[in-house]
């Protein structure tokens, strides 16, 4: 059994996730919860594996990866940008992308930059900051997609 971790807003990430989920346009598949973190770090050099944020492990752990909208999708684990993609962009090193959208949007860790949460344009070989934590990050995105979804059901 893996060790519970305390996510910060878990309540809300729970309440939000639900909202998605019942909405009547949603299509997702998310929810597959995976509590064996080596599974989750299977993909993962191994010096890194102690510093993948245990914030993110609590939250696949809890609630699970899968497509949540077109919006975003979570991953069951990360993976190295390189490797995903078959190519190599500049400042790339150190990238393990988690999830993305259907369009053109990887998210990933930036290892090198204190696993801070970056977006990746596919097309444009861009890399920007996004959040400094995963918990951040996560709440960001589903506070948004609750309301994308609320703003399909009004429309």
């Amino acid at each position: 059994p893996t060790e519970s971790v305390q996510m910060k807003d878990k309540h809300v990430f729970e309440a939000l996730i639900k909202a998605i989920q019942a909405s009547e346009q949603y299509e997702g598949n998310f929810g597959y919860a995976i509590g064996d973190a080596s599974a989750v770090l299977s993909r993962v050099d191994g010096p890194d594996h102690s510093a993948v944020p245990s914030d993110y492990l609590a939250f696949l752990s809890a609630f699970g990866f899968g497509e949540l909208d077109a919006a975003f999708h979570l991953d069951d684990g990360p993976e190295h940008y390189s490797t995903l993609t078959g190519r190599e962009i500049a400042g790339g090193e150190g990238l393990y992308v988690f999830g993305g959208n259907q369009s053109d949007l990887l998210y990933a860790f930036n290892s090198k930059s204190g696993w801070q949460v970056v977006q990746i344009s596919c097309e444009l070989d861009e890399i920007e900051p996004v959040a400094s934590n995963f918990s951040d990050f996560i709440l960001a995105k589903l506070t948004y997609i609750n309301a994308l979804v609320e703003w399909r059901a009004a429309n």
